[in-house]
């Protein structure tokens, strides 16, 4: 090849050099670049400031970031993760989802998932990826992808939420419920369509799950929440459900002046974190006190007992509900201080 023709294959490999470094950070940033990953492991939760300069570098960062989502550090990989969803250079999509499916750490996983919808506001499909992600191993993954879901307009929610309210796991239904009764707030309708499902789940194994699904079938019924309350008191043996169907009497717009009769049946309980529960809330939601003692032998908490329920059968067609204090409170006694009614008995 003569000197002629080997001219134009210089100039080609002399250009190609020189936009492969006008691509290349400086050394000066190179080295900063190096460092700011390297700070974003070396503490349990690696660091913010770290992952925010990152971002702000941008595309220059991006290979160093890329290897850095395989540190062996999760902390460090977990904000390499989030610096490559925040900048969005279209390199980082498929290595994200890679991420996503085969790190080993959970909260590595669950970042990517949520930080995802960076690289959906710049265009990309990642609704595979994060249906994929609600079968993840860890529920906290699968949540965080409902998660997205609902914050970001997934198409097809409504499926998921169905589908997570009947056969999902504790985790998912109750981030699932949780969304119901914020719906609620703003679409009463669309999230009463939900009550069936709901209801459903008021028999589930998980007692956890059962106190949501009371809390959120009370907040979606129009009427006969306190029927309800009183028949899950009543038939579930769990004194965590027992406990929560108490407490869901202040979760009511309007309690009726019957809601007192539940929490007098709740100072009967064999449960002593039951009867605490029925006691702060007598105290609390009718301003009085009877002296009432949850760990007292059962004597003396019946005593306080009568004295309560005298108290009631005299004053309750007196009682009046004001909705601004959440109290019953007789006429004339809103502007006085808490009634004290017999002092409150010694242990032995």
């Amino acid at each position: 090849m003569t000197r002629t023709h080997c001219l134009p294959l210089v100039v080609a490999l002399l250009a190609a050099r020189a936009a492969a470094a006008a691509q290349a950070p400086p050394k000066s940033q190179a080295a900063q670049i190096a460092s700011l990953c390297k700070e974003l492991g070396e503490t349990q939760y690696g660091r913010q400031g770290a992952c925010e300069k990152l971002i702000a570098i941008g595309q220059p960062a991006m290979p160093a970031l890329l290897k850095a989502l395989k540190d062996k550090r999760p902390q460090a990989r977990w904000w390499a993760v989030a610096a490559v969803c925040r900048i969005g250079a279209d390199e980082g999509f498929p290595a994200v989802i890679e991420v996503l499916r085969k790190d080993s750490s959970s909260f590595v996983r669950s970042t990517a998932v949520y930080y995802m919808r960076h690289y959906r506001k710049k265009g990309k499909d990642v609704w595979p990826a994060v249906e994929e992600a609600l079968t993840d191993k860890s529920p906290e993954v699968a949540r965080w992808a409902l998660r997205l879901m609902v914050e970001d307009g997934y198409p097809k929610l409504d499926e998921v939420m169905r589908k997570m309210l009947a056969t999902g796991g504790s985790e998912l239904r109750s981030y699932a419920l949780q969304h119901v009764r914020e719906m609620h707030e703003h679409d009463v309708e669309k999230a009463r369509t939900y009550l069936s499902l709901v209801q459903q789940i008021l028999k589930a194994d998980d007692q956890r799950i059962r106190c949501d699904a009371l809390h959120t079938a009370i907040v979606l019924m129009d009427s006969g929440q306190l029927g309800l309350l009183r028949k899950t008191y009543e038939t579930d043996k769990s004194p965590l459900v027992q406990g929560a169907a108490l407490r869901c009497i202040t979760v009511l717009p309007t309690p009726p002046v019957e809601s007192i009769e539940l929490l007098l049946l709740g100072l009967e309980s064999k449960d002593e974190k039951v009867r605490e529960a029925a006691a702060s809330l007598l105290r609390k939601g009718c301003k009085q006190y009877f002296g009432y003692d949850a760990k007292q032998p059962l004597t003396i908490r019946d005593a306080a007992k009568d004295k309560w329920g005298r108290w009631y059968l005299q004053n309750r067609a007196k009682l009046q509900w004001h909705p601004d204090l959440r109290k019953f409170l007789l006429p004339g006694q809103r502007e006085g201080k808490p009634a004290a009614q017999g002092a409150k008995p010694k242990k032995p």
